[in-house]
């Protein structure tokens, strides 16, 4: 087998497993799936809005949709893992076919796709199509094509930024096909200018790179006068200013002081003055001592 017809083949055999997987999981809110063959097994990741109901009770579903994996499309060893579209809003194949299921319910086209492209466009966008075709209104079929925003349909932006899917509805006077193109946010569309925001700088205040001579020269004038002459020890200032903080005694007056010298002076005086009482008693006893001194009685004989 050429490689050519291996591509083809295994081409169809993923639309098949698509068309087979969106008819069963359309309740679901299917989105894609992914095919991962490897040399013992595989793996086939579903895209679901609802990965609840393609679980099933205890793994029921999955467990069923394995074995026809197996059966029918002839898959060796399949390994079934569910994914949650984060955004299902962005999707186009989930609004495809839920635009589908609500018609069959009967809600009118007009209305149902007005809600989802405004939907499509507040989940940040940046275009949206809808393109719905059959018998809408009468027996002549038609077709009425919704847009809003940018869609870019040719080159390699529409392959790349444009997700696209269809679905049809099945109603009583005939099936009706539904296109849905969504271009993703945040796209880069060649020949679009991209303006950066400018960033925020921060505010430099102004100041001197050098400050005027005059105030340094007052400057350390004041700081010569502060300092004492002939003082240069931190030691010595402090205790200069621990005398300065000792409180001063006022000085009495020239007058005071005189008064307070001659009351001293008297008093001293009067404490040499020796009285009358302590005169007589120091001439006797002087008689006594003259008694007791023999000279003195020879002397007195003598005379």
């Amino acid at each position: 087998m050429s490689a050519i017809k291996h591509f083809i083949e295994q081409n169809v055999k993923k639309l098949t497993i698509d068309e087979f997987l969106s008819r069963e999981l359309n309740t679901a809110g299917y989105g894609g799936l992914e095919i991962k063959e490897g040399p013992m097994r595989t793996d086939i990741i579903i895209y679901a809005s609802r990965p609840g109901v393609v679980i099933g009770r205890r793994g029921s579903n999955v467990r069923e949709l394995t074995y026809t994996l197996e059966t029918q499309f002839m898959l060796d060893n399949p390994q079934v893992e569910v994914s949650e579209i984060e955004n299902p809003w962005l999707n186009a194949q989930v609004m495809a076919s839920r635009i589908a299921r609500q018609m069959e319910r009967g809600v009118r086209f007009r209305r149902m796709v007005y809600w989802i492209i405004n939907r499509i466009m507040r989940a940040g966008a940046e275009g949206c199509e809808i393109i719905v075709k059959g018998k809408l209104s009468s027996r002549r079929g038609r077709y009425q094509k919704f847009r809003k925003g940018t869609i870019t349909k040719t080159g390699e932006p529409a392959r790349a930024f444009v997700d696209e899917a269809d679905d049809i509805a099945i109603l009583k006077p005939g099936s009706i096909g539904i296109k849905v193109r969504i271009m993703k946010a945040d796209t880069k569309i060649p020949g679009r200018i991209h303006v950066k925001e400018p960033k925020d700088r921060e505010k430099e205040e102004p100041r001197l790179l050098a400050e005027p001579e005059e105030e340094k020269e007052e400057e350390e004038e004041e700081a010569v006068e502060e300092v004492p002459e002939g003082i240069t020890d931190l030691e010595e200032l402090r205790e200069l200013e621990e005398l300065d903080e000792l409180e001063l005694v006022e000085e009495e007056p020239a007058q005071e002081v005189h008064e307070e010298e001659q009351t001293e002076s008297a008093e001293e005086e009067k404490d040499e003055e020796p009285t009358v009482a302590e005169t007589e008693s120091t001439l006797e006893e002087l008689e006594e001592l003259d008694e007791l001194d023999p000279s003195t009685e020879e002397t007195k004989e003598e005379e």
